[in-house]
């Protein structure tokens, strides 16, 4: 199926169903999305709690 047969099943949708489709794609992660969902992340600081989140932005703050 190429995009133009996928548009015309969409027109012949009901709105309702024409919806929940635009619904979907508004939820698709973009290119930019998926390359920092797999970004490597060890190495990168753990926090337990919000309390060391902000210790750790204050001291990012503090030391720029």
């Amino acid at each position: 199926m190429d995009a133009a047969e996928v548009i015309d099943q969409y027109k012949r949708l009901p709105p309702e169903e024409q919806g929940k489709v635009l619904e979907f794609i508004r939820h698709q992660p973009n290119e930019a999305t998926i390359e920092a969902i797999n970004e490597p992340t060890e190495g990168l600081p753990r926090y337990s709690n919000m309390d060391e989140v902000k210790s750790a932005i204050k001291d990012l703050v503090h030391n720029a």
